[in-house]
């Protein structure tokens, strides 16, 4: 009964999955599009971390393409943990991490992996009125699976994913 089992399994195995015309038989499951941001005074303190009072937060808005989102208590008070789960615009959230130096960041996404962004401006407008431009630019190509080469700027300047702004 083992051995019937075992051949089953293995036939089971050579036949069960037909090969795709694209991408050389591979599925791909392409990582959504999310913007991490941590805030940090010039000492290198972390300013989103609850613990020093982050309620100079309320007020932010952040808006990449035709998204717009308010920070405001709750989004204060209903801190998120990093998980995996299906790419779904979610706003803004205050995370925590041990994945990022510091540990508190604002997550805003997602949006869609399997597209390009062509110098697509993430603007950040704090309660104080100051601005800052995050610029990204990917260019997408679904027969390659080494994805696309991402091009994160804060404010023109090159930079990487997380984002760090100091304030």
């Amino acid at each position: 009964m083992k051995r019937l089992l075992i051949a089953f399994a293995f036939v089971l195995c050579l036949t069960g999955c037909e090969k795709l015309p694209l991408l050389g038989g591979m599925i791909i499951d392409w990582y959504p599009v999310v913007f991490d941001i941590q805030v940090v005074d010039a000492n290198g303190k972390d300013l989103l971390d609850p613990s020093n009072d982050n309620s100079w937060l309320l007020g932010t808005t952040i808006s990449f393409m035709d998204k717009k989102d308010t920070i405001d208590q709750a989004c204060l008070d209903n801190i998120h943990q990093t998980r995996a789960y299906l790419p779904y615009y979610d706003g803004v959230k205050l995370m925590s991490s041990t994945r990022v130096l510091p540990n508190w960041f604002l997550n805003f996404g997602e949006f869609d992996g399997a597209d390009s962004y062509d110098n697509e401006k993430l603007t950040i407008t704090w309660p104080d009125g100051k601005v800052n431009i995050i610029t990204y630019t990917r260019k997408f190509n679904m027969f390659k699976t080494d994805v696309s080469k991402k091009v994160y700027k804060l404010d023109g300047v090159k930079c990487s994913n997380p984002i760090k702004i100091v304030r």
